[in-house]
C-alpha cells in the first residue's frame, strides 16, 4: 500500500491560523482559474469564521446558494508536522455547469509547497472520498494552461473528454472511473 505524506481533514477552528496564512500565500498569485484559490469554496472572499460555517453547512446541504450542490471541504495537512499544504473539495453531485467545467473535485496546493507530489496524493485521497459517496465516475477539469494539474489528473487515471470555454478561459475536461 502506498504511503502518503498528507491527509485530508475537515477544517475546524483549530486550523484558523493555518487557513488564514494559506489564504495570504495567494495574495500575489495570478488568477488562472475561475477563483484565485481553487478547491476552497469561498475562502478568498470570506473571513475564516464565515468560511468555516459555510464548509459545515454545505457538507450537509444547508444554506446552499442557487445552483450549488452539497460539498465536503478538506484541507490537506502534511503528516510529519501538521502543516496545511493544500485544499481539496468534493462536490457530491454535478450541475450542468459543474459537468461543463467545475467537476466533482477542486484542489489547490500552496505556492511554496508545489512540485512535491502533494496534488497527486490529494487527488488519490479525494477520489477515495468520492467513492465513499457512491460516485462512480468523477469529473475533473483544469484550465488548459495549467500543465501541472493536467499531469496530476492524467497520472490519477483521467481520460480526456474535450475542452470547454467559460469566462474567457479554456478548460480541459476529464473523467476518472473509480470502483465503488
Amino acid at each position: 500500500m502506498k504511503t502518503f505524506e498528507v491527509e485530508l481533514v475537515l477544517p475546524t477552528a483549530k486550523h484558523r491560523r493555518q487557513v488564514e496564512e494559506y489564504k495570504q500565500k495567494y495574495a500575489n498569485e495570478k488568477m488562472i482559474s475561475v477563483s484565485l484559490i481553487p478547491g476552497c469554496g469561498s475562502l478568498e472572499n470570506q473571513t475564516f469564521d464565515e468560511w468555516l460555517q459555510e464548509c459545515n453547512d454545505h457538507r450537509v446541504g444547508k444554506n446552499l446558494p442557487k445552483d450549488y450542490v452539497p460539498a465536503t471541504q478538506f484541507i490537506a495537512v502534511r503528516k510529519t508536522d501538521g502543516k496545511m499544504v493544500g485544499t481539496f473539495q468534493v462536490r457530491h453531485s454535478l450541475t450542468p455547469h459543474l459537468e461543463k467545467i467545475g467537476g466533482h473535485v477542486g484542489y489547490s496546493v500552496a505556492p511554496d509547497e508545489r512540485n512535491k507530489g502533494y496534488a497527486t496524493q490529494m487527488l488519490i485521497l479525494g477520489l477515495e472520498e468520492c467513492r465513499k459517496l457512491g460516485i462512480k465516475k468523477v469529473r475533473v477539469s483544469c484550465v488548459k494552461a495549467n500543465t501541472p494539474s493536467r499531469k496530476v489528473i492524467e497520472k490519477c487515471g483521467g481520460k480526456y473528454d474535450g475542452d470547454a470555454e467559460f469566462d474567457g478561459k479554456m478548460f480541459e475536461r476529464y473523467w476518472i472511473d473509480i470502483c465503488v
